[in-house]
């Protein structure tokens, strides 16, 4: 039963991917179609008004760029070629009106026709411009709506392999039998990478779609992404379904960005600039809508919009500075997501993602918090922050040790003996080592596999975990996190961060609790022993740990406290939250960079280019 439950959902899956792609196209098609049988229609009826020459030239223009592929347009008249209409009236008279009184002879008559017929009178701007900003809203929710129906299919998809990998009847008589598990999604991830490399993350997305500057892509090139993406959540369901120690939000993420991807151009063109600004900030509501759907939290999807994709955005932008053709890229990426008419639509994607999410999932399969009780927030502030100052240790400990994961599997580290074995293997066997390693680490530390949020769920509802068994789990969860992103599986790390906060909120309460006992025994009088120090409880530190660790991990302290805080729907703890994100991520930062700046290394990256800053690991697969 499980197992029909697992194929049903990868097929569902697959055929909505196909599906989108194919039909897409189609209105892409349909719409070409459309303007060039307009400029059939319009081109023997012009009359010599200069408002109707504009009106056909400008049809014209917009049939002839989706010919040709710089977007030039010839002449049929003359001969002449022109980029666009604005070169084209930049040397000719004006009536008053921003029209070219010069294109008489450029438009000739149809002998037929009679000097009394009109074309339709012109457009306001007005109207125009909410006719775009309609395209625009209707473009969004399309990407906001198939974000959410594809990432609950994911997460089903998800549960029904895990279901039927650890509910067979043979694990009960050997246990044993579960080291076998990891590795086998290992063996599906290498197989998929047989076909080929997976497609980038987040930053290389974003630097494909600036790059795409033709005038749109054709059906096969649309059929293609959506095939490459549809492979890589595969590779992640099996990763996730198998309990590989990775998180389910990077691939979310990038699900979204697909749906975005397979939306652009299904609306009137742009012109260049215009187009690949929008583009991009369309792959900014696919972001969100993952986020948002993945969380169910649509605020912290748009403030990860405004964060991480600026980041990225600016990231790409320094990297093409050097390139003196990518001029017109650089400005126009600096607008996005600076204006209110921006925010619009990421906002609204989001927002339709998490409804539909949430209807379809309910309250399953999503981070729920147990009860707590911030007893002294005021006087316990110094406590978070010095709570978030030690998150961005453990941020910047996890990151390093990513870095040196993915160094070894590389065969950049280690012994020349152990340099060349590694060189030697195919990628296509490094995500089954990963898987392994996960296995024999589960048997004897279960919680670090990935069971969806039940291992977290309980794990901050628990309170009487010992301190020892906490750091033991923080410091094998970074290193099997590390060990499975660098060895090619396929997932993010918005989980792990969680998990990793929130054993360092858990231990840290534990500490200074066990501090404040040997003060008060040791005699200790007066505000020791008055209710005004008196602890939260430990799932308060947790979640405030888990945030200030994401929020360092990730540079985006507004997205983690306000993840938190819609999971909690509690306004008292906004304080500790953003007071303890804000230094970690600063912290964070300090580490970083002080780090770096000792480097003696001639290749040396900026934090905001490196492949874990966002946490989509996944960047380095089939690398």
């Amino acid at each position: 039963m499980t197992t029909m439950r697992a194929l049903r959902a990868l097929l569902m899956l697959s055929m909505a991917q196909l599906a989108l792609a194919l039909s897409l196209q189609t209105i892409h098609s349909r719409k070409t179609i459309s303007i060039h049988s307009s400029l059939a229609r319009c081109a023997p009826r012009v009359s010599r008004s200069s408002t109707n020459r504009h009106l056909c030239w400008s049809l014209r223009s917009l049939a002839s760029s989706q010919d040709s592929p710089n977007g030039s347009t010839k002449n049929s008249t003359n001969g002449s070629t022109t980029t666009d209409l604005q070169s084209e009236e930049s040397g000719s008279s004006s009536n008053g009106n921003g029209f070219d009184n010069n294109q008489d002879e450029s438009l000739p008559l149809d002998d037929n026709e009679s000097k009394e017929t009109h074309l339709e009178p012109p457009v306001p701007s007005s109207t125009l411009k909410f006719r775009t900003t309609s395209y625009d809203l209707t473009q969004a929710a399309i990407v906001g709506a198939l974000t959410g129906f594809s990432v609950a299919l994911f997460k089903l998809s998800i549960e029904a392999v895990r279901e039927f990998c650890y509910q067979q009847p043979i694990l009960s008589i050997n246990p044993l039998l579960t080291v076998f598990i990891p590795a086998a999604g290992g063996l599906v991830v290498g197989t998929l990478l047989l076909l080929g490399a997976f497609p980038p993350g987040l930053r290389g997305t974003v630097k494909e779609v600036d790059q795409d500057r033709g005038p749109g892509r054709n059906s096969r090139m649309r059929i293609q992404t959506q095939l490459n993406f549809l492979r890589k959540s595969v590779a992640a369901i099996f990763t996730l379904g198998t309990g590989c120690s990775l998180g389910p939000e990077g691939p979310c993420v990038e699900i979204g960005m697909s749906m975005a991807r397979a939306c652009m151009d299904i609306f009137p063109q742009r012109d260049m600039t215009r187009r690949t600004n929008w583009n991009l900030l369309l792959l900014s509501c696919g972001a969100a809508a993952g986020v948002a759907s993945g969380f169910n939290a649509p605020l912290a999807g748009t403030f990860f919009a405004i964060e991480i994709m600026q980041k990225a955005f600016a990231a790409v932008r320094d990297e093409s500075k050097n390139n003196s053709n990518d001029k017109n890229s650089n400005n126009a990426m600096q607008s996005i997501l600076s204006t209110t008419e921006n925010i619009t639509p990421v906002l609204l994607a989001s927002v339709l993602a998490a409804l539909i999410s949430r209807a379809l999932l309910g309250n399953h399969l999503v981070l729920t918090l147990t009860n707590y009780s911030l007893k002294t927030p005021l006087i316990e502030l110094p406590l978070y922050l010095l709570l978030g100052a030690v998150s961005g240790f453990v941020a910047f400990f996890f990151s390093r040790v990513a870095n040196l994961s993915k160094s070894f599997f590389d065969g950049d580290l280690g012994a020349d003996s152990v340099r060349s074995v590694m060189h030697s293997l195919p990628p296509t066997v490094k995500p089954l080592m990963g898987g392994l390693l996960c296995g024999i680490v589960g048997l004897f530390f279960p919680q670090i596999l990935f069971f969806g949020y039940e291992t977290l769920n309980s794990l901050l509802a628990n309170t009487t975990l010992p301190t020892t068994l906490l750091l033991s789990l923080l410091f094998v969860k970074t290193v099997m996190t590390a060990v499975s992103a660098g060895s090619g599986l396929v997932g993010g790390t918005f989980a792990p961060a969680l998990f990793l906060g929130a054993m360092v909120g858990a231990s840290f309460h534990n500490i200074v609790a066990l501090l404040f006992q040997l003060v008060m025994q040791l005699g200790g009088t007066g505000v020791f022993q008055t209710p005004l120090l008196e602890l939260a409880d430990v799932p308060a530190y947790a979640m405030v740990g888990a945030a200030s660790v994401l929020a360092a991990l990730f540079r985006a302290p507004l997205t983690a406290s306000l993840l938190l805080f819609e999971l909690t729907r509690d306004y008292d703890v906004i304080l500790p939250l953003m007071a303890s994100a804000g230094v970690g991520s600063v912290v964070g930062d300090i580490l970083e960079e002080k780090f770096e700046l000792a480097q003696e290394r001639r290749q040396r990256r900026r934090r905001d280019q490196d492949s874990v800053s966002w946490g989509d690991l996944s960047d380095w697969t089939g690398k």
